[in-house]
């Protein structure tokens, strides 16, 4: 901490500070409204009219603050009267003449501090109008015009000390009402005015004369009077009044959107105010959320439409490489093996743009559930381990609090966890251990993911969670990703009442921390997970497998599904509800999959499908919470690989018609 100096003409400016006569005596109205006016226009906790005297500051008036008077070796306004103009701390905690100071460390813990030098008679600087909050912030140029007027207020009545002054004071005063450029007012609480700066003509039209004629709430828009009247209740109430905005009209006929800070008078029965027009910023900012409405559907659209083909890309390269039409010559699977790496890049891109939007516009469902921890855990390790061997990495799981439950979404849990493993393995040296951890953190549970990579540079860690943020100059660029991932995951941690943190250390590896509350709360057994069963139906004759019905408007995809099910069951191709309900007449089928979304975006009619037979949806999109409760199953296409859907339709298959031993007969 650095105490404030003490100016060169320090005798002067004691002397200048005793002929106001001001110091200890009670609190004025003059000044107190002032203090309110000031905490109300800048919205900020703490206002003072401050006055630095020999080994003190003391306050003449005040808001938020109890004391009435600090150490002047621990002031801000020390240090503000030195300068001629505004003296401005963003953030005391970065400011080394302030960052110890017992103000800052412990109460009123100041973080932003905002003084105008208030100067007696004679042009000694005896104190200051100061601003204080709890939070860092910037403050603008037309936010030091604005504290610089009210400094020049509060100087006025400093120096009235005669009637003459007094006039003089009451007249610079109207001047400057005159020459603001804010909308000032003081006004009865009825909403009648009774001083008014130019800037009101100026903005609305409107003479000084007919506003003054003109109660407030004549000019007010129909649809916002009621608000506007509650608004003048409240002062009327002696509440304190909040930051309010409504339309007013202008003598043109043009609607203008006032935003309003003001303080109450109630003994004396009026308001003083400051009205901005804000009618261009609200329309700008509409533009803005147009724009950004356009583009969130552009987006969505866009990537919807991708989601069909890259599915029926990546099916077909699944089965290519699962070798559907035998084993391919070595560059060829090189070239499919390439082509389906990077059809997964660019689903997993098209993925986190769209899970992306759907956060964004609040439209991410979330099917919150007591789980089982462990068993979570055990999932993510077994889908990463195709992976950990391509990275040359070994992957381990380390559980030290078995049985641990969270109440959480499971689907988007894993997703979590997918991200982080994914991450810890692209970026570890090969040969290195990558590790999944639970353990138990007091009513916590931390799941960390721990690596051995190069870990994080000191100057992008501050950016790591923005979107699209990636390391320039590191790994992260070669090796790929959107620079999403992340970000996407802290906010589906947080929004299973969690968190996402890290700890790194350049050179020895970066550990990842999710955690989330313990859940304790009696309940229902978890069910386990279910494992992929084992193909059941597949030595059974041809003429009595159980048959599919595959509701698809695209024709590649339902070529895929047909060829990854063609050991599972005989798939019966449907271009749409015509062709659907008429296989269904031709006999029963245990099982529909079907696309719910129409190649124009409209939805099928799934009706006659759910009273024929379980439903699974494959489809473009996630299906809506009520959808979704009425079908067996709902399948992803971006995120549901051969497999996954090969496994599925066997479980539904199976639990549907159990299979004698030998499969079906």
């Amino acid at each position: 901490m650095i105490p404030p100096p003490f100016p060169p003409d320090e005798a002067r400016r004691l002397e200048a500070l005793r002929r106001l006569g001001l110091l200890d005596t009670p609190a004025e109205e003059r000044f107190d409204r002032i203090v309110r006016m000031a905490a109300r226009t800048f919205r900020v906790p703490i206002t003072l009219v401050s006055l630095v005297d020999g080994s003190r500051q003391w306050f003449k008036a005040r808001v938020g603050l109890d004391a009435a008077s600090t150490a002047r070796s621990l002031s801000f306004c020390g240090h503000a009267i030195l300068t001629p103009h505004t003296f401005v701390v963003r953030d005391a905690l970065e400011d080394q003449r302030f960052a110890d100071n017992p103000l800052v460390t412990g109460e009123p813990h100041v973080r932003f501090y905002a003084g105008q030098p208030l100067h007696a008679p004679d042009g000694s600087p005896v104190g200051t109008l100061c601003l204080i909050d709890r939070r860092a912030r910037d403050f603008s140029a037309e936010e030091r015009q604005q504290l610089e007027d009210l400094a020049s207020w509060v100087e006025l009545e400093l120096n009235a000390l005669t009637v003459q002054e007094a006039r003089t004071a009451l007249a610079q005063q109207e001047r400057f009402f005159a020459l603001s450029v804010d909308m000032l007012c003081i006004a009865g609480l009825d909403g009648t005015f009774r001083q008014l700066s130019r800037a009101w003509t100026r903005t609305l039209g409107y003479s000084e004369q007919t506003l003054r004629a003109t109660p407030l709430l004549e000019l007010v828009h129909a649809e916002d009077r009621a608000s506007t009247a509650e608004w003048l209740a409240r002062g009327a109430r002696g509440e304190l009044l909040p930051c309010f905005e409504h339309r007013c009209r202008g003598q043109d006929g043009s609607w203008h959107w006032l935003q309003w800070n003001a303080t109450v008078n109630p003994e004396e029965g009026i308001f003083y105010g400051v009205a901005r027009d804000v009618t261009e910023q609200k329309r700008l900012e509409a533009e803005r959320r147009q724009m950004e409405r356009m583009k969130s559907e552009f987006v969505s659209t866009v990537s919807h439409e991708l989601r069909t083909p890259l599915t029926s890309i990546r099916g077909s390269l699944g089965l290519l490489e699962g070798g559907i039409l035998g084993e391919l010559p070595s560059q060829a699977q090189d070239m499919v093996r390439i082509a389906r790496t990077n059809t997964e890049r660019l689903i997993r891109l098209i993925n986190d743009i769209l899970d992306l939007e759907k956060m964004e516009s609040g439209k991410l469902d979330f099917h919150l559930e007591p789980l089982e921890l462990g068993a979570l855990l055990s999932q993510a390790v077994e889908a990463h381990q195709g992976y950990a061997r391509e990275c040359g990495a070994h992957l381990e799981l380390v559980v030290e609090a078995p049985g641990a439950r969270v109440m959480a979404d499971g689907d988007r849990f894993l997703q979590v966890l997918a991200n982080l493993l994914s991450n810890a393995l692209k970026f570890s040296p090969r040969g290195e251990r990558v590790t999944l951890r639970l353990e138990r953190v007091g009513a916590r549970l931390r799941v960390s993911v721990e690596d051995r990579g190069p870990g994080i540079p000191e100057s992008f860690r501050a950016r790591l969670f923005e979107k699209f943020a990636q390391a320039d100059g590191s790994d992260s660029r070669r090796k790929g990703g959107t620079g999403l991932g992340l970000s996407i995951a802290r906010a589906l941690a947080e929004r299973m009442g969690g968190t996402l943190d890290f700890v790194t250390a350049e050179g020895t590896g970066t550990t990842f921390q999710v955690e989330l509350p313990e859940y304790t709360e009696a309940g229902a057994p978890v069910a386990s997970i279910p494992l992929p069963l084992e193909p059941a139906t597949r030595a059974g004759p041809r003429a009595t497998r159980p048959r599919v019905l595959h509701v698809e408007a695209d024709e590649d995809n339902r070529r895929v599904v047909a060829n990854v099910l063609r050991d599972v069951a005989d798939v019966v191709p449907a271009s749409g509800l015509a062709e659907a309900e008429s296989a269904l007449r031709s006999g029963p089928f245990p099982l529909v999959i079907a696309e719910p979304v129409l190649p124009e975006g409209g939805p099928l009619p799934l009706a006659p499908l759910l009273a024929a037979a379980p439903v699974v949806l494959f489809s473009v999109r996630e299906a809506e919470p009520e959808l979704a409760r009425q079908v067996s199953a709902v399948l992803v296409k971006s995120r549901t690989s051969n497999e996954e859907l090969r496994s599925a339709v066997l479980r539904l298959l199976c639990s549907a018609h159990p299979p004698p031993p030998g499969g079906f007969p």
